[in-house]
């Protein structure tokens, strides 16, 4: 007899990845970057799969980071390398992939900003291990 996630897959539902609460210290870092830039106008936010389910996250799902900034397209550049840098220094192995909204196009920015988690305002979940 054939299981519930096998008939759902068999009728053509996308099967769903198990998930698992994003570690504290992944969560605190997240926040903790999302305040720094925050205090520099600078808005530094997730999307994507991990955004919809905070503070789960899919196994072996990526951080999609976003952020907007008001800035000339050199300090641009300089806020790029100094996210990539912040980014890299997080507590896990998940990929990130970083997007400048700024240079995003309409359509990707519609479908993106749908469900965000703006790290500024990120606390580590009480549930979280």
């Amino acid at each position: 007899m054939a299981s519930d996630s096998q008939t759902a897959v068999a009728a053509g539902c996308p099967r769903v990845r198990p998930q698992r609460v994003l570690a504290t210290c992944v969560q605190d870092a997240l926040g903790q970057l999302g305040s720094k830039y925050a205090r520099e106008g600078v808005r530094v936010f997730l999307f994507g799969s991990i955004a919809r389910s905070w503070p789960e996250a899919p196994l072996g799902a990526d951080f999609d980071v976003g952020y907007v900034a008001p800035s000339s397209p050199v300090a641009s550049a300089e806020l790029r390398r100094r996210l990539e840098d912040d980014l890299a220094a997080l507590p896990s192995i998940r990929p990130v992939d970083l997007v400048d909204f700024s240079q995003a196009s309409e359509p990707f920015r519609t479908l993106a900003l749908q469900c965000t988690i703006d790290l500024a305002h990120v606390h580590a979940s009480p549930a979280a291990s």
